[in-house]
């Protein structure tokens, strides 16, 4: 069946309703696991409702103050909102009516038959009360009732109407009252039909007695006392029942009486309720109502003893159980009733009137309308929470899609709770895990985390959320898992097998590939949360993958605010006493290199803005940012590094010392500006890079195919020491 449904509420709204309801689930997720047993059974249970039933109770409230708001403005002209009043009203009437049926099934030791007498009824009482108020006119008594009949007797229509003024004297005389009382007693008949169908007996009978139909007042005692109003119905010897439901359906024959009385008996013997449908065709609701009331009474008369009036046979009911009710108005076709039950909510609504809301769950598709996305969702749950479902991973499925409508919004603080309804632990991580590793924003990730543990501290051991032993876990295997599939997903973009490495080092969006964003924000997580040791080899990997392919960029927008260092050292601090360090020490150093280069590539970005935006040297700093520049660069040059035997590294060493020298060369150069003595820096760092006893920074130039470029380079400075003629070239 479709599930489409044209968006009634604002963003701001629905947003909302979002945020409501996941405030009650997560409210009673203590009651829950609390609660041992699914079944009122339990003798620990028996006088409790099940705190799933709760819930269900305060969706309908939520939706029940929404329904209040629109027909509110609705009153008030201030928005066209009727629409809108009657979607908010029909989904508070499916939680009512959820919350109905599962009281009974969940409470209910009643055999199947039973069972389905006990839903029926319920469902009845729920179309009742659920109905608008019948519109009556005020009756101040019956002094003036059949005042023409009266007036007829000695006249010409006098052969043709009744001979008494009582209300049963066209039953005697098969005669009708004068045609200005019938119409009149018609609609008086017609108003107490009003409260009779739903199931309003007392009123129904007050209305008959003050308008002068003492008769019906007291035929309808009848259902008065096989009834207690607003609850439920009163056992009652079967064979009385049974002996007056079929005298009702002989008086419903009676061609004498109007219309509207017969209508009265007919719905309350079950009998010939075609009229009665036709004037139900206009309404969903009173079509189910009708038709179930027939089949409750049938079910009465199958259960009945012998009487002496089993000679008045009422007509079998056309649909002997909800499913088909259900289908009989859905064939109803050309009335407004068939139109009315294609309506989302209400097809949910027969769903769970026969018990088959799993199927509908296994056909919602991500184009479904939000709203029917929002009440699948949590009647899902719902019935997950109650009993074992058929097919688990179709929840799980719906929350997925319901969820992901999440991270376009700002409610994605709620997804950790929705996820911990999933049953299937791996289901669960994996779609946590792809949700948030597409989450770049340091806020975001940090409004993720607070959720996962706010929501991890809510949940027991037993409780269906993500895999591990205790809360912490269960949230550190899924962000593992997000740098674990990022990791493999985007391996072989940075492969590089042998060959020079080509170093980039653009300050420009374009150097910054999609991957490198993604590789970020999955190790990002692990900072985030504090999972050290996992940040530590994380961000190893991460780095030679940068170095390995020349991104320089990359490589700073990932160290923009992190400190490897204090990583390392935070690490140490937390595995202070173990006697196992999942860390090697090689590792540890690496990572303390790393910063120590990362911190050289910042001076020499700033450097670079430094001479774009043509300031001048003279500055009160730029001297000991100069010093500054000339330590570190000289001990990365010298020691990054430099005994290391692992072969990446020292292929790094060979690649990047070169860039440094020649990067640190043209900071010289400028310098000069400042003093002179920084060129001749400059030419001790190319007699540096020329004494190969002392050090590899000749050997590093040979290996990454980089010293012609330096010899061209110490040509460059050569001509521009010559700017002071032999005086500069003598200073040198």
């Amino acid at each position: 069946m479709p599930l489409s449904l044209k968006s009634l509420v604002s963003e701001s709204e629905s947003e909302s309703i979002k945020v409501q309801f996941a405030k009650v689930l997560e409210n009673q997720l203590a009651k829950i696991r609390a609660f041992t047993d699914s079944s009122f059974d339990d003798l620990t249970n028996s006088h409790h409702t099940h705190p799933a039933l709760e819930i269900v109770q305060q969706f309908g409230d939520i939706t029940s103050q929404r329904a209040f708001q629109a027909k509110l403005q609705e009153i008030n002209d201030e928005t066209p909102s009727s629409e809108e009043f009657e979607y908010w009203d029909l989904e508070t009437k499916l939680w009512r009516l959820v919350e109905a049926l599962y009281s009974i099934r969940l409470s209910s030791s009643a055999t199947d038959n039973e069972l389905e007498d006990e839903e029926l009824k319920s469902i009845l009482n729920w179309l009742q009360e659920n109905s608008v108020e019948p519109t009556v006119p005020d009756v101040k008594g019956s002094s003036n009732k059949l005042l023409h009949t009266g007036l007829s007797f000695g006249s010409e229509n006098d052969k043709i109407s009744v001979q008494h003024l009582d209300a049963d004297a066209p039953l005697r005389s098969k005669r009708k009252f004068e045609l200005a009382d019938d119409e009149k007693n018609s609609e008086d008949f017609a108003n107490i039909y009003k409260f009779v169908i739903l199931g309003q007996i007392g009123a129904a009978i007050d209305y008959a007695k003050n308008t002068g139909n003492f008769t019906t007042a007291l035929i309808l005692v009848e259902a008065l006392e096989d009834r207690n109003e607003g609850d439920n119905f009163r056992p009652k010897k079967e064979q009385n029942r049974s002996a007056w439901i079929r005298v009702l359906y002989k008086l419903s024959q009676e061609p004498y009486l109007s219309l509207s009385e017969r209508l009265i008996w007919a719905y309350l013997s079950g009998g010939d309720i075609g009229e009665n449908l036709s004037r139900a065709s206009s309404s969903y609701e009173e079509y189910l109502n009708v038709l179930i009331q027939k089949l409750l009474v049938n079910h009465v008369l199958t259960k009945e003893g012998k009487s002496k009036f089993d000679y008045i046979h009422i007509p079998p009911p056309q649909a002997r159980s909800i499913s088909e009710i259900l289908d009989v108005v859905s064939a109803a076709n050309g009335t407004k009733a068939q139109e009315e039950s294609t309506h989302p909510i209400r097809v949910i609504s027969g769903s769970v009137m026969i018990n088959t809301v799993e199927s509908i769950i296994g056909s919602v598709d991500e184009y479904a309308d939000e709203n029917i996305f929002r009440v699948l969702t949590h009647l899902a749950i719902f019935l997950a929470l109650v009993k074992p479902l058929q097919n688990p991973g179709q929840l799980g499925d719906l929350i997925t899609l319901y969820i992901s409508k999440f991270s376009k919004t700002d409610q994605i603080e709620l997804i950790p709770l929705y996820l911990s309804f999933i049953p299937n632990e791996t289901k669960s991580r994996e779609v946590y895990s792809l949700i948030l590793s597409s989450v770049t924003d340091k806020q975001e990730r940090s409004k993720h985390l607070q959720a996962a543990r706010r929501n991890a501290a809510l949940m027991d051991e037993d409780g269906m959320v993500l895999a591990g032993d205790v809360a912490k876990d269960k949230l550190d295997n899924v962000l593992k898992m997000i740098v674990e599939k990022v990791m493999h997903s985007t391996a072989s973009h940075y492969d590089k097998h042998g060959g020079t490495i080509v170093i980039s080092d653009e300050d420009s969006e374009d150097a910054v590939s999609e991957d490198d964003v993604e590789l970020c924000s999955a190790v990002a997580w692990l900072y985030d949360n504090n999972m050290f040791e996992d940040a530590i080899n994380a961000t190893a990997e991460v780095i030679r993958r940068f170095l390995r392919n020349g991104k320089l960029t990359s490589l700073r927008r990932f160290a923009e605010d992190k400190n490897f260092k204090s990583l390392v050292s935070a690490y140490n601090l937390q595995v202070t006493g173990e006697e196992y360090d999942a860390v090697s020490e090689n590792t540890k150093l690496e990572l303390a290199s790393y910063e120590n280069f990362v911190e050289g590539l910042r001076l020499l970005d700033q450097w670079r803005s430094f001479t774009a935006d043509n300031n001048t040297y003279d500055g009160s700093t730029v001297e000991a940012a100069l010093a500054k520049t000339t330590k570190l660069m000289n001990s990365l040059i010298l020691n990054w590094f430099q005994s290391s035997e692992d072969r990446e590294l020292v292929a790094f060493r060979e690649s990047y010392v070169p860039y440094l020298i020649m990067e640190l060369l043209t900071i010289y150069e400028n310098a000069r500006e400042k003093d002179w003595k920084y060129i001749r820096l400059a030419f001790d760092l190319a007699n540096q890079v020329a004494d190969d006893e002392a050090n590899d920074l000749l050997r590093c130039f040979e290996a990454s195919g980089q010293l012609k470029d330096f010899l061209k380079r110490v040509g460059q400075l050569s001509a521009t020491a010559t700017e002071r003629g032999l005086n500069g070239l003598y200073c040198l």
